[in-house]
This record gives structure tokens, C-alpha cells and sequence, in this order.
């Protein structure tokens, strides 16, 4: 068997559970939305990928703003209404919490790497405009870019392979890549209760297998989203994120 070691980056704890995660793979930070749970605002974290604090606990006054996109080391924030998921006022911020453009009278329509669009709420369809993030100006002629960084596990329902044959798999087995490398994700039982494995394999070999995070009452619906070789994971109780770098 080749030498395989995958290393833990970060484990980082949350006072109230994760309401959005938003993720800029340019500027490796990773962009956390709680909701307290008494008045239900939300509360702004920034990590980077090695977890360390970026943004701490910024408490915001209206709870209709929510996290859109971190681009251009600038938080995006939109708002949303009780009866609509978009509702007019965007806001961005800067990675100290400090406003740095606020849009009002305008819907969100879509962020892209560079830039966000958007249009004015009077009108139901076209007349998008686009401004850029960078320097909050309009511009006319936008780059559709978008960041294809980041990876979701898929469900595999095919026979799984020889190597995981004796594996006490529950519920779905998931599989990504990192390059050349097969990444199985999986629950086995653990007493009452289950652990979440990683399978590290070639195309016909395991390299490394690590329990993730062990002693949950639940499964995790979805078990990681990915950047490159490194993996992000939030807890069954949502209040905590783990990452590896596999």
C-alpha cells in the first residue's frame, strides 16, 4: 500500500448553527452566515482556508440581509423578503466589516467572479445592469465568468469496489476527485450512533482511510464540498466546520 496521510487544516466551532456557507477559491476565504438564535439576525464570520479568523462575530441589524458571495475580498450581501427570496438592497463590505457600496432599490440577479447584475426593482425583466465589484463602478461589457472551483461528492449507485467490499456502508456511498485520486466518502455504524469514513484510493488500491468525524445520532445528507485537494465538512449539528487536506 503507498503511503497516504491526509492532515486536518481546521476545526472551527460556531455559537449558533451555520445558516450559509459562500466560498472564494482566488482568495482561499470562506465566507460563514449564523443566526442567533433569539432574534434570528445574522452574524458574519470570515475564515481562510487554514481557519484562521478573517471576520469575527459581526452582528448585522436587519435580519433580512443574508450572505451571498465573497469576490474580490469583498463580503456580498443581498436581501430577501417574507414573501419573495430576493428583495431589493445590496451591500458590500469590506474584510474589516466596513461598508464599502450600498445599492438600494436594486434585486440581485447573479454574482460572478468579477462582478454582480442586477436590476432595478420597477422592472420585471431585461435592463440588467452589471457593476464591478472591484470598483463598484457599471460597466457594459461583463466577463460570464464564473468560479468552477468547487466540488460536490456524487452519490455513487454502481457496485462499489473490491476494496470497500468488507466496509459497513450506510445509506449512499459519495465519490469525488483530487487529481489522480478517487475519494470515497461514507457512513458506517457506530454503536447507536455513526462515524463519517474517507476512503483515499487509486483506481485499484486503497492509499489511506480516516474516520472524519465520529459519534454523530444522524447522517450527514451531504458530507463535504470540495476545492482543489481540500475538503470541507459541517457537522451534523451545524455549528462546526472541519476541513482536511486530502
Amino acid at each position: 500500500m503507498t503511503k497516504y496521510t491526509i492532515y486536518k487544516a481546521f476545526d472551527k466551532k460556531f455559537p449558533f448553527k451555520i445558516w450559509k456557507i459562500v466560498v472564494d477559491a482566488n482568495t482561499r476565504l470562506v465566507g460563514v452566515e449564523l443566526r442567533h438564535e433569539e432574534t434570528t439576525k445574522p452574524i458574519i464570520h470570515v475564515l481562510d482556508f487554514e481557519g484562521n479568523t478573517v471576520l469575527d462575530n459581526l452582528a448585522l441589524d436587519e435580519k433580512e440581509w443574508t450572505l451571498e458571495a465573497i469576490r474580490k475580498e469583498t463580503i456580498i450581501l443581498k436581501r430577501f423578503g417574507d414573501m419573495t427570496p430576493v428583495k431589493e438592497g445590496i451591500l458590500f463590505l469590506d474584510l474589516s466589516g466596513v461598508e464599502r457600496c450600498y445599492i438600494p432599490d436594486h434585486i440581485l440577479l447573479d454574482t460572478y467572479l468579477d462582478h454582480i447584475k442586477l436590476r432595478h426593482r420597477s422592472f420585471q425583466s431585461g435592463f440588467e445592469k452589471y457593476i464591478d465589484i472591484a470598483t463598484t463602478k457599471e460597466i457594459s461589457t461583463p466577463s460570464l465568468d464564473y468560479c468552477c472551483e468547487l466540488k460536490m461528492p456524487v452519490p455513487y449507485t454502481g457496485t462499489p469496489p473490491l476494496y470497500l467490499k468488507n466496509a459497513n456502508i450506510q445509506d449512499l456511498l459519495w465519490v469525488s476527485r483530487s487529481e489522480d485520486k478517487l475519494l470515497w466518502c461514507y457512513h458506517i455504524p457506530s454503536g447507536k450512533n455513526f462515524d463519517l469514513n474517507l476512503c483515499i484510493a487509486s483506481a485499484s488500491n486503497i492509499l489511506h482511510e480516516q474516520c472524519l468525524m465520529t459519534n454523530m445520532p444522524k447522517m450527514i445528507p451531504q458530507p463535504y464540498f470540495q476545492i482543489r485537494n481540500q475538503i470541507f465538512i459541517m457537522s451534523y449539528n451545524k455549528q462546526e466546520i472541519v476541513s482536511y487536506l486530502v
